[in-house]
């Protein structure tokens, strides 16, 4: 079986508008879950679907559907087979233009290479049904071997294609469309959610099965809007239908009627949403990766002004929970890449200030193979997007273990916030558009400090005014650290052309340089590798020379503690520099100790160490950047990642 990275982005449109328009639309929007093929398909006045995909981003897609022939031209054609394509050409672009029902599909592959036969929307034999998927079906293979043996000849690679075979297959048994769709579904295993054409039915309808991914209704007058993110259709209308698992939708111009797994009737709950789509727009920016960059300081202000109404008084947050932290007797996290890297400066402070066994998993190896846990253990797993496969596995086995269990996101219209309702913190960031976690991940960790001071409060029984103080400033501070850009990028840019980096910082900022480490990677293509600087001459020393820059994050406490941390990340720094390596430091305006250790200073506005790991995020965000963009590189969309695992 093959397990890979997948997030993928579905739209479907019905209504009394062009239906093309719309789905572009949506797909441009979505474009941020997959990148590697798209495609569209409509359902026309007289019960056909025009089907066209593309490999490539959703410019190539529109690119083929607007070089179509928007004329006929058959008396022009020299012979049969030209005459032959120029009438499909003909009849696919009247479709395009006239028709009112389709739906839209943005991949990352999994199943198959990203070309067209495997972009996606996928058709059955008889091409009356077209749908498409985003997830994945782990028993794809056993399904295919069994429709071959009744005869069913499949034309692509994807597991996709198994369920319109399948679903095809029940409904020849003369079972009504959704007792058909009820039977395949019950046959997958994984994840899915599914928009569903049907070409040979009187009045035109969308059928729609969600499990484990997203999958939202946008409700307007006469006329229902489709997608994986509920951004997507707050283009179109501010109601919002989020459905859940096990749930199916048979959906016209005029109703929606949902219903379980078993056929019973569902009552349809329709929000308004506050929320807005400017996200979606990059503004003055040329890149979203920096639009979100300048977010930060916004999205703090918001964490801190509903957390810290008053420094005396207890945090405002985490107040719902369904459980007390007088209970916990050990926090585990749960989290992968980014998430990892902010649940590792989670640990140092809640250990710091709340005096609480904290430990930090890759959320992947936890999964499958989970540490003991007990009911007085609450494991938080946190996901910016909320759909991180390995998370969700690995918060339901300490669930299903009796452990409490929490969540940190970005999302509510997302797995693992149902998973864990209502113990869910969700950071305002917003949408990240550009793959590379910036503004979510200065957030989450944001969250972390205000949960380690809730955590303190709460067992201690102690008031952290001062730190509730000092925190406060964080936005003003990163504020001021965003407007030294240009100082940043000269420096940034004399380290275009090296190909291997090594991060290094100890105690609170070790996770940064995991960080820094890791942006780099995603979006340069660099190798870079982050390490505890006491690590160093463990290994990593043999690296050393020349040709490989050496970054450390060396600033300056207030403890004795933070003062070892510090001295002893100088001199590990001071190791390297001996060994010929180019050298960079971050440290802070005040700071004269690095003067003379360091080929190059990056400073940051004063901040005392226990705070510094957000404001010592942002030179390293820019370092990648600009080095991503001199070197030509896709710095929103980069090569082989999209902005999610939705699979193990």
């Amino acid at each position: 079986m093959l397990n890979c990275i997948a997030m993928c982005g579905i739209v479907a449109y019905i209504g009394k508008k062009q239906a093309k328009n719309i789905l572009l639309d949506g797909l441009k929007s979505l474009e941020y879950r997959g990148y590697d093929s798209a495609g569209i398909a409509v359902l026309t006045d007289d019960n056909r679907v025009e089907l066209i995909k593309s490999s490539g981003k959703i410019s190539e897609l529109e690119e083929k559907i607007n070089t179509l022939v928007k004329k006929e031209l058959v008396t022009t054609a020299n012979d049969v087979s030209e005459k032959f394509t120029s009438l499909v050409q003909e009849r696919t672009y009247s479709a395009l233009e006239t028709s009112n029902c389709g739906i839209g599909h943005t991949r990352w592959a999994t199943h198959g290479s990203p070309n067209d036969t495997n972009a996606h929307p996928h058709q059955d034999s008889s091409t009356n049904i077209t749908l498409v998927h985003n997830g994945i079906i782990k028993n794809y293979f056993e399904l295919k071997e069994e429709l071959e043996r009744e005869g069913v000849e499949f034309r692509s690679e994807t597991d996709t294609e198994i369920i319109a075979q399948l679903f095809s297959y029940y409904r020849n048994d003369e079972l009504s469309n959704m007792a058909a769709l009820r039977k395949t579904i019950k046959r997958l295993e994984g994840s899915f959610a599914l928009a569903i054409l049907i070409a040979d039915v009187g009045e035109k309808r969308i059928l729609l099965a969600k499990n484990q991914s997203p999958l939202v209704i946008g409700v307007g007058d006469s006329e229902n809007y489709v997608a994986s993110d509920s951004s997507t259709v707050l283009q179109f209308t501010d109601k919002i239908l989020k459905l859940k698992d096990g749930q199916l939708v048979e959906l016209t111009a005029d109703s929606i009627k949902i219903q379980d797994i078993e056929g019973n009737d569902i009552k349809i709950e329709v929000v308004q949403s506050v929320q807005t789509s400017s996200i979606l727009e990059k503004g003055p920016y040329k890149h979203f990766l920096l639009k979100e960059i300048h977010e930060q300081p916004v999205v703090m202000t918001k964490m801190l002004a509903e957390a810290i109404r008053d420094v005396k008084e207890p945090i405002q947050i985490f107040n719902n929970l369904d459980f007390k932290f007088a209970e916990i007797s050990r926090i585990v996290f749960v989290a992968c890449g980014s998430a990892y890297h902010s649940a590792l400066v989670g640990k140092y402070l809640i250990e710091t200030w709340a005096k609480i066994p904290v430990e930090v998993n890759l959320a992947s190896e936890y999964s499958t193979n989970p540490a003991l846990v007990t009911e007085r253990d609450l494991i938080i797993g946190i996901s910016q997007s909320g759909e991180t496969a390995d998370t969700i596995a690995a918060i339901t086995n300490a669930k299903n273990h009796g452990a409490k269990i929490m969540a940190i996101t970005n999302k509510t219209d997302s797995a693992i916030y149902e998973l864990c309702d209502p113990n869910n913190y969700v950071t305002p960031a917003g949408i990240e558009v550009s793959v590379a976690s910036t503004k979510a991940f200065t957030s989450q960790v944001m969250s972390l400090y205000l949960l380690a001071i809730k955590i303190a409060e709460d067992l201690r029984g102690i008031n952290l005014s001062e730190i509730k103080a000092q925190l406060r400033t964080l936005p003003l501070i990163v504020e001021q650290t965003i407007e030294r850009a240009e100082t940043y990028m000269k420096t940034c840019l004399k380290f275009s052309n090296y190909r291997d980096f090594l991060f290094l910082s100890r105690g609170v900022n070790y996770p940064i340089a995991l960080e820094g480490a890791l942006k780099l990677k995603e979006l340069s293509y660099i190798h870079a590798t982050g390490y505890p600087s006491g690590e160093m001459k463990h290994g990593p020393i043999a690296i050393l020379d020349k040709n490989v820059p050496v970054l450390s994050i060396a600033i300056d406490g207030n403890t004795e503690l933070e003062r070892i941390i510090y001295k002893k990340t100088l001199s590990n720094s001071a190791e390297a520099r001996a060994r010929m390596s180019p050298s960079i430091v971050i440290t802070t305006d005040d700071n004269k100790d690095v003067e003379g250790i360091f080929d190059e200073v990056i400073r940051v506005p004063n901040i005392s160490q226990i705070f510094s790991p957000i404001i010592a995020t942002i030179p390293l965000q820019y370092l990648a950047y600009y080095i991503a963009e001199d070197l030509g590189k896709d710095v929103d969309q980069p090569r082989n990642l999209a902005k999610s695992v939705t699979v193990e």
